[in-house]
């Protein structure tokens, strides 16, 4: 049975409802259930697509420390009409002094041909063709030149199932988002190139960047607790309500900007003209935020506050909640490593994530298993103090950008693993 009807994030489901879905924690995976890639996660370690086939190990290494680094979020994300299974992994150091570097966070996409999805699709497209010739021989007309089974679809684009909503929740069927790309093959074309024996590599095929580094063994891999993740549409009216949601992430901020409004208030009075805390919030307005805090993160904070537990937003090809300003430059992704095509947003990490997760605890652990096992030179030292204050990862967000076009690099049946982009946004100095 095709691994598409199982749980799944449903890009479709953003697109047609124009809405962001939120992934908030719903519990802990008992360990020995955690064997599941077709489902979305924080924690644990990295379920591959096949067992024999993992990404190179330096697609989990800290580029800056050499370290192995933690899994924070795993997601079964196919997408609307692709023949592929689809994951992204998102990995992050856990050592603070890496933090604000570029590679302490990896992000792997990984594809894996559906073959019961491809040959089911194969076996209705040789019925279309074998019609369509009986209507051809029986009717003495020829079909327009350059017809093709992708144009009775809307011409270009992609092809599979559509998946069916994730985590605890489904979201049914959706119709395909047309894709935009007008170098994209049509179906017909496409199911051609594909085929259930083994086939050389094309030789014009995306090819990802290549890795002197063995395949990783998970074994190795240091892992927090899997926790499972509840899928729900965002809904913009909701009242956020923190129960037992840690929030003290955002609490100095917060207290920050009450004391500023304050001081407006007590200094301005009602104004003049009578409208009450008008002329104090023109005040407040004019005032330098604190540190840590811009226009964009009030935003962010008046967003997050809808529902404070979410850990991952996803929008495909959406546009992401920024944690401060903007940032620069259009194409913030850069371009895909394999096929050279443009970048675009598909999810990001909440800081609910590093209260979810046992981030400290962990790092405080991996700490003193390190001194105990190492000697120190050198006490007084730069990287010393650093190791003494470190309590693990921070980050703001980690905004995730993937290849537009989902390009599949090697041979069709082999699992594929490609880096894609993290941007990730830390708290303001």
């Amino acid at each position: 049975m095709s691994q598409k009807n199982k749980e799944s994030i449903d890009p479709a489901a953003s697109k047609s409802t124009q809405s962001v879905l939120l992934g908030l924690p719903d519990g802990e995976i008992p360990k020995e259930d955690d064997t599941d890639p077709y489902i979305t996660k924080l924690g644990g370690l990295p379920i591959w697509l096949t067992n024999d086939k993992s990404p190179p190990s330096d697609y989990c290494q800290c580029r800056i420390c050499g370290q192995w680094m933690y899994l924070l979020c795993q997601t079964y994300v196919p997408l609307p009409d692709s023949v592929y299974h689809r994951v992204i992994y998102i990995f992050a150091c856990n050592r603070r002094s890496c933090m604000r570097k570029e590679g302490s966070f990896s992000i792997v996409r990984s594809h894996l041909v559906d073959e019961d999805y491809l040959r089911a699709q194969q076996q209705k497209e040789a019925q279309k063709k074998k019609r369509e010739e009986q209507k051809k021989a029986s009717s003495g007309f020829g079909t327009p030149q350059g017809f093709q089974l992708g144009d009775l679809w809307g011409g270009d684009k992609s092809f599979g199932a559509t998946s069916t909503g994730f985590g605890s929740t489904g979201f049914g069927t959706t119709s395909p988002k047309p894709n935009t790309n007008n170098n994209t093959e049509t179906l017909a074309a496409r199911l051609g190139k594909l085929h259930l024996k083994d086939q050389p590599t094309s030789s014009n095929a995306p090819k990802a960047a290549a890795s002197t580094k063995p395949p990783v063994d998970t074994t190795d891999l240091p892992s927090f607790p899997g926790e499972y993740l509840y899928i729900t549409p965002e809904d913009m009216n909701r009242s956020g309500e923190s129960g037992d949601i840690d929030l003290s992430r955002y609490q100095e901020y917060l207290d920050q900007e009450a004391d500023l409004l304050n001081d407006a208030t007590l200094h301005g009075g009602d104004g003049e003209d009578g409208e009450g805390g008008t002329w104090a919030s023109e005040q407040y307005e004019k005032q330098q935020l604190p540190r840590g805090v811009d226009k964009q993160f009030k935003k962010f904070m008046d967003r997050v506050t809808c529902e404070p537990s979410q850990c991952i937003r996803y929008e495909w090809s959406g546009s992401p909640l920024l944690y401060h300003q903007e940032l620069e430059g259009k194409n913030h992704g850069g371009s895909c490593n394999a096929c050279g095509g443009p970048r675009v947003y598909e999810m990001q990490l909440l800081p609910n994530v590093l209260s979810t997760l046992p981030i400290s605890e962990y790092a405080s652990n991996q700490q003193q298993q390190t001194k105990a096992t190492t000697t120190t030179t050198s006490s007084s030292s730069a990287t010393s103090k650093l190791d003494n204050l470190d309590i693990g990862m921070e980050f703001g967000t980690v905004l995730v950008y993937v290849c537009k076009n989902d390009c599949h690099p090697g041979d069709t049946h082999d699992a594929t693993f490609v880096l894609e982009s993290a941007v990730v946004q830390y708290e303001l100095d």
